[in-house]
């Protein structure tokens, strides 16, 4: 890293050090403009998210030009290169005119001339304090982060998840469910987090001897293997198998991972087997995981097995709906329009995460709530989530078409009169000109080899209603929003 005394700046994690420089720019402190920065990655994270990984990140030096930021160990370094890195770069210039650049190391492994100069960042971010009568409960941390507590009452639920969702709920109130041990799968970003979370509130909440583990893979690993390097993992097994109930998210983190895997394995038996429930909740189907060995794939097998899918349109709506109103509780000035929500529904593809990432960043642009959103910003939102727009092919727009009016291919492509053919199949022309970048006659030949000015008749007549007809422009939108699902799920 080539440090020096005269270039470099350190920084105490409690007080920020002006800059040596006449730039006005860069004569804010520091640690000063990171606390701003963890306040800014509060609002755009789950709580779950910001606890475990970017709170005990410590600022400690400016180097070369470069903000050096520690993470404790290897995987909270690993979690935050990987997942976080990108916004915390982002996110630092935005606050910094300067515009420095981040570099992240983990403190366990870094350059000795770092570790020479700079005290152990934790160590002087924990001053000696009077010992607390009670610690906060952990309710009052996550609502710390300005987010919504994750309870049954806060979780958006429709058909992509409402076997999960009242699975969750009979286990929290102790009703049979069948196995003892539970697998929710699905994509990430879907909930499942969330869903664990409410089902942990749910079950302390009717009963106060509960007692429930709940744990990430890498939570897990890390306990594990912080065991294996002083050839003792008592205290794991004891903390586990002392459970009621015993969650571990983000299963499909440790696949691949033998020694890990078989611990892991051992108490989920000695949990079930002292008439415990372990909730387990992982990315992929039993028949799909891959990197477990086929005993773990068999206990997987024979757990009750529930997908967590994809929200729907509606979902969506909903959740970015729900986190606005919380967020206006106490910003009355972050009014978020339906058509703003809409406009986010059709341009951010993804899954719950997305949506209240939109949301939130919405909060952020608009100066933390202090400014009423615009239309504008959503679009720069957009813009700056989605990149460049991909275009459609004309088969996608009348797949899209199809699913949303009910209709097959061969009527969209039939020369058929009838009303229910004849207005999905215009629209259908009217979207394929606005969105695919192909000429009239290339639609036509798509559309039962039609001539290029039925596709021209089609365009402008549709063109013309848009602006009055309601139930069109509806209609319209609905195609539209099909084709961006369709492209999520990886057509063109």
């Amino acid at each position: 890293m080539g440090l020096g005394m005269d270039g470099n700046r350190l920084f105490d994690s409690k007080t920020g050090v002006e800059f040596n420089t006449s730039d006005k720019a860069r004569n804010t402190p520091g640690q000063e403009i990171w606390l701003t920065v963890k306040a800014h990655l509060a609002t755009i994270l789950n709580a779950a998210d910001y606890d475990r990984w970017i709170d005990d990140l410590r600022l400690v030096a400016e180097v070369d030009g470069e903000m050096v930021i520690a993470a404790r160990d290897p995987l909270s370094f690993d979690r935050v290169n990987g997942a976080h890195r990108h916004a915390i770069q982002r996110i630092w210039r935005e606050h910094d005119h300067a515009r420095r650049a981040i570099r992240l190391v983990c403190w366990r492994t870094a350059p000795q001339d770092l570790l020479e100069i700079v005290k152990d960042p934790w160590e002087v971010a924990a001053p000696a304090q009077e010992p607390k009568e009670q610690a906060a409960p952990a309710e009052q941390k996550v609502a710390s982060t300005g987010a919504p507590l994750m309870t049954f009452d806060t979780l958006v639920t429709g058909e992509a998840n409402e076997l999960a969702f009242e699975m969750a709920r009979r286990i929290a109130s102790g009703l049979p469910v069948g196995t003892l041990t539970t697998l929710f799968y699905g994509l990430q970003g879907t909930g499942k987090t969330h869903l664990l979370h409410a089902l942990k509130a749910e079950a302390e909440r009717r009963d106060a001897d509960c007692h429930i583990v709940y744990l990430t893979a890498e939570e897990f690993l890390s306990s594990y293997t912080d065991g294996v390097k002083v050839k003792d993992t008592s205290q794991l097994k004891k903390r586990l198998r002392a459970a009621s109930i015993l969650m571990i998210d983000d299963l499909h983190r440790i696949s691949g991972k033998p020694g890990t895997e078989n611990e892991l394995f051992q108490n989920i038996r000695e949990v079930t087997a002292n008439g415990g429930h372990v909730i387990l909740a992982g990315d992929k189907a039993p028949g799909d995981v891959t990197g477990f060995s086929p005993r773990m794939v068999s206990e997987l097998k024979g757990a009750t097995t529930v997908e967590v899918g994809a929200p729907d349109a509606r979902m969506r709506h909903e959740i970015m709906r729900r986190l606005a109103d919380h967020i206006q509780t106490g910003h009355p000035e972050f009014i978020v329009t339906d058509d703003m929500i809409s406009e986010f529904n059709a341009g951010i593809r993804g899954q719950a995460r997305e949506m209240t990432g939109a949301i939130w960043n919405l909060y952020t642009e608009a100066s933390f709530g202090a400014r009423t959103p615009t239309m504008d910003m959503v679009r720069k939102i957009i813009r700056r989530t989605e990149g460049d727009v991909r275009q459609p092919s004309i088969e996608l727009v009348k797949k899209a078409a199809m699913k949303v009016f009910d209709i097959s291919k061969t009527d969209i492509e039939s020369p058929s009169k009838a009303r229910n053919v004849v207005y999905p199949r215009q629209i259908a022309m009217y979207l394929c000109r606005e969105l695919t970048g192909k000429s009239f006659p290339q639609i036509g030949r798509s559309f039962g080899k039609r001539d290029h000015t039925t596709i021209l008749y089609a365009h402008r007549k549709v063109a013309e209603a848009l602006a009055e007809d309601r139930e069109l422009a509806a209609h319209v939108k609905q195609v539209n929003e099909m084709i961006l699902e369709l492209q999520a799920a990886g057509m063109n």
